[in-house]
């Protein structure tokens, strides 16, 4: 999924705290999920805009707006599937960040190893 991957690719700053990351992608999880809600709307509004004449093309078969629904219902599905897939172990990075140099002091632990010797 394009989607998630620039979502991945985003998250991948050596600066970003782990909440960021959390917020970030519960967000674009949120925002999949708002789109797929609306998805009669989003089709409906698409009917309305769609321009092209529909008489003389030949057409494989006769698809309508059901088929278009249950079509995008998928892909919102498989863009949060895909998502929960990649960023399933978002919550311990919020434990891993313990363990992160910039919230020790300079000194320790190299001072009493230095002093050891």
């Amino acid at each position: 999924m394009p989607h998630v991957d620039i979502l991945f690719n985003q998250l991948q700053k050596r600066k970003t705290e782990p909440a960021q990351v959390k917020t970030a992608i519960d967000n674009f999880e949120k925002c999949i999920v708002d789109v797929r809600n609306k998805i009669d709307d989003i089709i409906n509004e698409a009917k309305s805009i769609c321009t092209e004449p529909q008489g003389n093309k030949r057409r494989r078969r006769n698809s309508s707006s059901h088929d278009h629904r249950v079509a995008a219902l998928e892909v919102c599905d498989n863009i949060v599937n895909s998502a929960n897939d990649r960023f399933q172990f978002k919550d311990h990075l919020v434990a891993a960040s313990l363990f992160f140099h910039e919230y020790f002091d300079p000194g320790s632990p190299y001072s009493v190893v230095d002093a050891v010797h």
